[in-house]
C-alpha cells in the first residue's frame, strides 16, 4: 500500500499540525497526515511507517510563519482583525482561556483571529463580529504556515498590541464596573488594570515561547 506525506512544513494543514503535536501513535499520526485510514495504512510495511513518522517529526520542527490578512476557506473570504482598537473582553477572555490548552484549542483560537469579512473595498475590510459560535471545523484546512505566521505576529508586535488591548479593556471594564457600582463608588480601577496586564503580559509570553525556535532564526516572517 502506497501512501503519501506532506514533504515540507508548508505543506502541512492546521489540522495535521493539531495531531502531530497532541498525538503520540504513530499509525494515528501518518494516517492523519496521508489521509488514509489506519486499517489500510496496516497493510503498509511498518519500516515505512515507521519512515514516514520520522520525517513528519522533522518538518513538524522546522515551522515557518506566513502572515496573510486575508485567507480563502472553503469558498469565503476571512480578515485578520484589522483594528485592534475594537478587540473586545469576550475575545480575549476566550483567548486566554483557549492558550491554557493551545492545540486542542487551536481551531477557536484561528476562528478569533479570522473571521469572514463584512465589506471589502481594496486592502480595507470589515469582519463579523465575534459571537462565540464561529464555525471552527473549517480552519482544519488552514495552512499550518498560516497559522503559524498569525502568532508569529503576535509576537514581533507585542508591544504595540500590548498597549493598544490594554487601554481597550481597561476602559471596557472600567465601563462595567461603572454600572454595576452605585453611591459614592468605594472600588478603585487599579485591580482590574493589573489584572488586565498580567494576562496580556501571560499570553503573548506564552505565544513568543511557543515559535522562540524560529524567531532568532533567518526564518523571518513573510507578511502580505
Amino acid at each position: 500500500m502506497e501512501f503519501k506525506v506532506p514533504l515540507k512544513y508548508q505543506d502541512l494543514t492546521l489540522r495535521q499540525l493539531i495531531v502531530l503535536e497532541t498525538e503520540t501513535d504513530v499509525l494515528k499520526r501518518v494516517s492523519a497526515c496521508a489521509n488514509i485510514s489506519i486499517d489500510k495504512l496496516r497493510q503498509s510495511p511498518m519500516s515505512e511507517v515507521q519512515k514516514a513518522n520520522k520525517h513528519l517529526t522533522e518538518i513538524a520542527q522546522m515551522e515557518s510563519g506566513k502572515h496573510m490578512k486575508v485567507i480563502e476557506l472553503g469558498g469565503v473570504e476571512y480578515g485578520f482583525i484589522p483594528d485592534w482598537n475594537e478587540f473586545s473582553l469576550g475575545e480575549w477572555i476566550d483567548l486566554e482561556n483557549y492558550c491554557e490548552d493551545f492545540w486542542n484549542n487551536a481551531l477557536k483560537i484561528a476562528s478569533i483571529l479570522y473571521r469572514p469579512i463584512d465589506r471589502r473595498q481594496g486592502d480595507k475590510y470589515t469582519i463579523k463580529p465575534y459571537t462565540t459560535k464561529e464555525d471552527v471545523e473549517v480552519f482544519n484546512e488552514m495552512s499550518a504556515e498560516i497559522f503559524g505566521g498569525c502568532l508569529l505576529f503576535f509576537s514581533n508586535t507585542r508591544k504595540k498590541y500590548r498597549n493598544i488591548l490594554k487601554s481597550s479593556l481597561i476602559q471596557e471594564m472600567e465601563k462595567q464596573m461603572s454600572a454595576l457600582i452605585k453611591g459614592d463608588g468605594i472600588l478603585s480601577s487599579t485591580t482590574s488594570q493589573e489584572r488586565t496586564s498580567s494576562r496580556w503580559t501571560k499570553l503573548v509570553s506564552y505565544l513568543s515561547g511557543l515559535y522562540s525556535r524560529i524567531l532568532p532564526t533567518s526564518k523571518t516572517l513573510n507578511t502580505k
